[in-house]
């Protein structure tokens, strides 16, 4: 049951996440998308840590769907990400950001202490 309620957790971060990342993203040009790509770095870390693969899994395909979502063409014709510079480096910035946390050393994350 813990680790079930892990996951719904991680989903739902995952669209928080991707949500005021993709509203914050502009900002401050260009710190604002820097800075809402170090959120996604440290949630998809914290994801990691906390269920391993399959966290960081479930939290990464939630960010990559609602930031998919974002960028439609909502009924009036507007969108959330932009189709600009600013927009490609908040999407890109965002996926660098959960490949780095792939990336880290299970060591560098849990210690050596900890036994799988």
């Amino acid at each position: 049951m813990k680790d079930s309620m892990g996951y719904v957790v991680l989903a739902v971060g995952g669209l928080i996440v991707a949500t005021v990342g993709s509203i914050a993203y502009r900002s401050i040009p260009p710190w604002g998308a820097v800075l809402a790509c170090v959120m996604v770095l440290l949630a998809a870390v914290f994801a990691r840590v906390w269920l391993s693969w399959t966290g960081l899994g479930t939290f990464a395909a939630l960010f990559m769907s609602a930031a998919f979502v974002w960028t439609l063409e909502g009924p009036g014709g507007s969108v959330l990400i932009a189709a600009d510079a600013l927009g490609y480096a908040w999407l890109a910035g965002g996926v660098v950001a959960i490949v780095v946390a792939a990336l880290l050393p299970r060591k560098l994350l849990v210690g050596d202490h900890v036994k799988s």
